[in-house]
Order: structure tokens, then sequence, then C-alpha cells
């Protein structure tokens, strides 16, 4: 049944994906070949001319352009423009004007060839039309015709305003001098921190003024050089970005659907008898494959583009990374060759819900259809995101193909880990005293907070799922260990509030850490989701307390639902008493309260977006993400839609009821994942027998691990789409397995691998 609904997801979904093919080269032709692109620029100039001048240069301009480079303490005056840079200027001149050579070249032997009436006489006046019509962009784009000498005018002009500057200016200060030639090494090398600092930094008076100008005084010359050679430097990256997304857009469908039918396989492999070893190098192997095939690029690049194979030619070499990949396979492999004589033992695995993978197979498929097509027709910022999501969804799914082999022994290690942590802690604090003990736990958890604050604080992406992570992990062990009978008598003990509160106080304190951590590193948007969940938490903790303590199980839940019905209310009431506190909060508070008077009116864009959407979506393909200016600029919806705003992109190309359907069934699926761990597991630390062996019950911890993960994604889920329907302020958290961002989806992908399968217990031998 699981492949069965597996291979129908895919069937539903494929046709939708072959829409994009019909996309072309997108809005405006932005993914087109434009033909003619910069190569053969310098080298960065900057390094050379910061270490002979930059100690004379003013502070800020030596701290942004020079960064940690030593400058020489007695730097050289600057006398006249450096020879770096004017042999750096005479190879920039070059690179631009080789294209249009070349072009004109190839332009008059077509000429030539039809005059003499070789070849096709259409043919060749079509060649001859496209490069023409090529050649006029490029000169148009870096203004290659606006200047007396041949080159691009913006970079000649700040060059030659330098030069007339120092010469005229011979007896000036060193500081405008040495900071005229900084700032045009940084404008030079397309250095973005140069347009900005050229307006305010202290510059030489210019003696004339150069042909080449369109613009006046130094500061917007430079300015505008450093903005030009930004674009030059980037076009050659761009012309294999936009390659790769056309032939992205072409195959998207078939890469996912072959990325989900391995993954498919990998599944049911990992519940046979194989060795967790074999299993990995396996998939190591089988991914970076994978990887080859389909040209993924390397998701650690950035926004740089570092393919799996170098070119689009099928037989082209692959890149360093599977290379690495492929070797990391070769040496897990001879490891489970050598474990294979160690006869570890692991109990049979089976499939935790029908519904598992296949709804993660909706889930990742429907998400990249959104971003193929918000790629091609939204933001021209956002053109190349269906290119880093496709390295994003391959890293995902290794990840969850390695942990679905190693999930057992590492639940083992987890489950043995805690449990022996929990000992030495117990014991630590009978030879210490509960005040030392206490003490020390307290100045070692504000000694970590002040770290993290330090280290991590312009880092949300990060510290949001390493919250995340502690959160979940210690939720899990908080219940592994309470869970055990053992606990009866402390939740029996003399006084109902002190009871309740020495049972619940490492959870409390588990909060608490995760609150000053959030509050440290301003990451407001998952302290609102942590918030929620820990009211769950905290909630399912207290009724556990009862349920042991009174035997009621009706009383226990009927408890458990008031304690979170008032924690939602007080977290929620706190938020829009005191949000205000944080400036992102306050602006989000404004921009709920009055949409279209705040300063910030994404709200109110994604409101319009909305109740304009057709019941049934506007379609793949189709979807005025840019609203319906006539201008060139995108005035539509947010540039960040791909994010924070996935439950209004979902309205916007399939409509509003399929946008429900796709928030409640991502609700009705994450409960599937673990309704049935109770089955392979009582949820204590305990030793089972598994083969003639007693070894520790890692299903255990695996599942509370599960637990807590489902449910602090579905309070994201709860405030994703609430933020979306201006019931809550937006927090700037993702759709889960539908949003674009790598951490996210790697995190969830790595937890999702605990929860496909479970340990199948094995049958009782006498019966």
């Amino acid at each position: 049944m699981e492949s069965l609904l597996t291979i129908a997801a895919i069937a539903v979904l494929l046709p939708v994906f072959a829409r994009l093919s019909e996309i072309g080269t997108g809005r405006d032709q932005r993914f087109a070949d434009p033909g003619f692109w910069v190569q053969g620029l310098p080298e960065p100039t900057l390094p050379a001319v910061c270490a002979a001048h930059a100690a004379l240069a003013e502070p800020a301009v030596r701290e942004r352009l020079c960064g940690a480079l030593d400058a020489v303490a007695a730097a050289q005056p600057v006398a006249r423009m450096p020879v770096v840079l004017t042999d750096a200027l005479s190879r920039i001149r070059q690179a631009f004007l080789e294209p249009v050579r070349n072009a004109e070249a190839r332009a008059d032997e077509l000429r030539l060839q039809q005059r003499e009436g070789i070849g096709e006489l259409r043919a060749l006046s079509d060649a001859i039309a496209s490069l023409e019509a090529g050649t006029r962009p490029f000169v148009d784009r870096f203004r290659l015709a606006q200047s007396g000498e041949a080159g691009p005018a913006p970079v000649l002009c700040a060059a030659r305003l330098v030069e007339s500057a120092l010469a005229a200016d011979a007896a000036g200060p060193d500081t405008a001098r040495a900071n005229a030639v900084l700032l045009l090494a940084a404008a030079f090398d397309g250095h973005a921190a140069g347009e900005a600092l050229a307006p305010t930094a202290l510059l030489p008076a210019a003696g004339s003024t150069s042909p080449a100008c369109s613009v006046k005084g130094l500061p917007a010359a430079l300015g505008a050089a450093a903005s030009l050679m930004t674009g030059a430097r980037q076009s050659l990256l761009n012309a294999r970005k936009n390659e790769a997304m056309r032939d992205l857009l072409a195959s998207a469908g078939w890469q996912w659907a072959g990325w989900m039918l391995l993954g498919l396989a990998l599944l049911k492999w990992s519940r046979t008898s194989v060795p967790p070893a074999l299993g990995a190098a396996v998939t190591l192997a089988l991914w970076a494959l994978a990887a080859w095939v389909s040209r993924v690029p390397w998701p650690f690049a950035g926004r740089a583009f570092e393919p799996a194979r170098l070119d689009l030619n099928p037989w082209s070499p692959p890149a360093a990374f599977v290379l690495v990949l492929a070797g990391a396979a070769v040496l897990l492999l001879l490891a489970a060759a050598a474990l294979h004589r160690r006869r570890t033992t692991f109990a049979p695995q089976t499939l935790s819900s029908r519904l598992g993978y296949p709804g993660l197979v909706l889930a990742t498929g429907g998400g990249w259809l959104l971003l193929l097509d918000l790629c091609a027709n939204g933001h021209a910022g956002n053109r190349y995101l269906a290119l880093y999501h496709q390295g994003h969804l391959w890293l995902g799914m290794l990840c969850l193909s390695m942990l679905m082999f190693l999930r057992q022994p590492l639940a083992r290690v987890l489950a043995w880990t805690l449990s022996m942590t929990g000992e030495i802690a117990r014991r630590a604090m009978q030879r210490l005293g509960a005040w030392r003990m206490g003490s020390a736990v307290a100045l070692a958890t504000l000694a970590s907070i002040a770290v993290i604050g330090l280290t991590l604080s312009n880092m949300r992406q990060l510290t949001s799922e390493l919250g995340r992570v502690w959160l979940i992990v210690g939720a899990a062990w908080f219940f592994f260990l309470r869970g055990s009978p053992l606990t009866e008598r402390l939740s029996r003990s003399a006084g109902t509030v002190a009871s309740a509160l020495r049972y619940v106080w490492p959870l409390l304190f588990l909060v608490s850490v995760l609150i000053a951590t959030m509050l440290v590193t301003r990451d407001m948007g998952p302290l609102l989701i942590a918030g929620y969940a820990s009211g769950a938490f905290l909630a399912a903790s207290v009724a556990m307390w009862w349920h042991q303590r009174s035997g009621s199980r009706l009383g226990a839940l009927l408890l458990a639902v008031a304690l979170f019905a008032v924690w939602i209310a007080a977290t929620t009431m706190t938020l829009f008493r005191l949000g205000a506190i944080d400036a992102v909060t306050a602006t989000r508070l404004e921009s709920l309260a009055a949409p279209l008077a705040s300063a910030n009116d994404q709200l109110a864009l994604v409101s319009w977006f909305q109740r304009a959407a057709p019941d049934a979506g506007f379609g793949v393909g189709t979807v005025p993400w840019c609203g319906y200016s006539p201008g060139g600029s995108c005035g539509g919806v947010p540039a960040q839609i791909h994010s924070d705003y996935t439950f209004t992109a979902i309205v916007g190309v399939f409509g509003r009821a399929m946008a429900w359907l796709a928030s409640i069934g991502c609700a009705v699926w994450l409960h599937r994942l673990i309704r049935h761990h109770g089955r392979a597991t009582s949820g204590e630390p305990r030793f089972v027998q598994v083969r003639g062996r007693i070894v520790h019950d890692g299903q255990a911890f695996a599942s509370w691990i599960a637990v807590a993960w489902v449910v602090l994604t579905l309070c994201q889920l709860a405030v994703t789409v609430a933020g979306n329907l201006a019931v809550l302020p937006l927090t700037g958290v993702t759709f889960p397995f539908v949003s674009f961002g790598m951490t996210s989806l790697v995190v969830n992908m790595a937890f999702l691998a605990l929860c496909l399968n479970v340990d199948l217990p094995a049958p009782d031998p006498h019966g």
C-alpha cells in the first residue's frame, strides 16, 4: 500500500510539473541566453592596494574594504595612480570589448558568406540578426558606446577622475588620496562596500571632468563603476545559472520523481536485516550518482553555483563533492566488511504508517512546484531559488536515507547515553548536595547562553533550529525518564504543589533556557512556536504526574486540555501586550492591527492576493506574483512568499480549498506518523531481548523524540497559517517540508527518519 500511494502521489504531480516546461525562459526572458558575458576580468586588486596604502586611509574605509589585512605601518604616499590599477583598467577594457569584437568579426564573416552565396541565405540573415540583437543589449547594459575611448563608460569615468584628482591635488591630504585609490580598487573588484562608502569618504577634488562621465563628482562616479563591475563579474555566473534553470524547468518533474522512488527503495531496504554500515555506504553512493545525473548544485556553496556535473554534457566529469561522497561510500563499505564479523544485533523494522512516505512525496513535490513557478514569474531577485532548493532537497533526501539505516544504532546510543547522564547527575547531586549542584548547573547554563548570544546572534536560521533540537531532545528525555514506574514514588510524595513542581522542574528548566537563549539571540519567531509547544509539553507532564498520583486517565486528560488552553491564551495575550518591546515584533503587530496604514504593508498585500485568487487558483505559470502593474518592477506579493507566506502561495496557485486541505492534511499526516509508535515500545527505559541478546530498548527514546518533534511541528504549522490569515503576527517560520529553507528542511528530514520506521517486537520463542 505504501508503494502504491507513493506512485499515485507521483502520478498526480508529474502532469503539473510538465506545465513548467511551457514557461520557457520565464517572465521578461529572465532565463534567456544573453549570448554575451564578460570573461577575462583581472584578479582582485584590492588586496595589493590595501597592503600598500591602507594605513593612510580613513579607519571606516580601511576596516570595510581591507578587513583583517595587516596594513603596512609606514604606508607609501599615493603620488600617482598605482600600477596595479593601471594594468587592471587595461584588462577590464579588453574583457569588455572582446565579446563585441568577436561578434562583429563573426557577423562580417557571415556577411562575406552571404555575398559569395555560401550557405542558405535566410539562415545567414537570421544568424547576423541574432548577433546584432545580442550585441546591442550588451553594449547598452555596460555603456560601451558612451565614452570617447573604447570601454565601459562608468569605469573609465571613475579611473580618469581619480587620475586627474591625484595629479591636480598633489599636495592634498594623504587620507583623501588613499581613500580614492582604495575605493577605485574596490570598484574594479565589484566590492559592494565601496559603492556604499564612496558618498561619505573624504576624497580629493577632481581636476577635470572626463568625457566618459554622465555623473557629477568623484563619489558618484566610483559608485557607478562599482555597480557596473558587480554586474559584470556576475554575468558569467548568471549565464551558467540561467542555463541550469532552463534545464531544470524542463526536467524538474522527472528528477523529483526519480529521487522519490530512490528514497522509497532505500526505505524498504532499511527494514530488512541489512547492516547499518552497508546500508549507509550504498546510500551515499546512490545519492552521489543521483547528484551527478541530475547536476545538483552543492548546497553549501551559498549563492555560488557548483554543479555536481561540470557541464550539461551527460558524460561531463563529476565535481569534487561527488568524488568525496563516493570516497566516503567506499570507506563505509570497507568498515561494513570489517564489522561484519561482529554480529551486532538489531530488531527487525516495519513501517509506522502507510501515509508516512507518500505524505513526504506530496509535500516536497508541491513545495518545489511553487518555488519553480515563483522563480520563473515572481521577483527577479528570487529567480534562482529553485536551483538552490534542488541542492537542499537532494541533501534532505540524503540525510533521510542515511538516518533510516542508522536509526537503530543512533537511538540505542542516545538512550544509553542519556540514561547514564541522568544517573551520573543523580549521583553527583547526592555527593555535592542539591544547593551546590544547582549552583553549578545555573552557572554553566548562564555561561552557555552568553556564549551562544555572542557567537550566534546574527545567525537566526541556525539558532532557531538549534532551539528546536534543544526543546525536542530535552522534552523527549524528560518523558523517557518520567514515563518509568520508578517515578511513581516521586509523584505520590506528600504535598500536591510541591510534588508537581518536583516532577516537572526539569521541563521548566528546558523551557527557561530556550526562552533565555531566544531572547539573547533576538530570534523572536521561533520563540512564539517554542512557547506554544512548551505549553503542550508542560500540560502533558502535569497530566502524567496526576495520572501516576491518582490513577485517573480521564482526569489527567481533562487536566492536560485545560492547562494547554490556559497556556495558549496566556502566551497569546503576552505576545500582544509585551511584543512591542522588540522592534521587529512591534512592526509585525502594527501591520496586524492596521495593515493599510502600517509602514510594513506585506500583510495587506497577502490579504489582497488571497481575496483576488480564484476558487481553483490561478494555476501553474499564470499566477500574478507581481500584481497587474504595467511597469517592469515586481510590486505584487512580498519577496519572501516562498518561506513566510507559503500558505498564501498555495492559495494563489491551487486555490483556498486546496490550501486548507494541505494544512489540515499535513496535521493529520504528522499525527499518523506517531500514531502506532505506542505499539512498538512502552516508552520507558528498559532492556529487551533481541535474537537471544539483552540490549537497550532504543525505540523508546526514538519514539519520544518523534512525538516531541510532531508536537513542535504542529505548533509551527498552526502559527504559520494563523500568520497568513492575520490572526497572529507573522513570525517568519516555514511551512513544514513545503517552504524554501535548507536548514529547516534538513532538520525536519532527520527527525522524520525517526518516525517512518519502528522496531518490530520479536515473537516470544516460548509462545
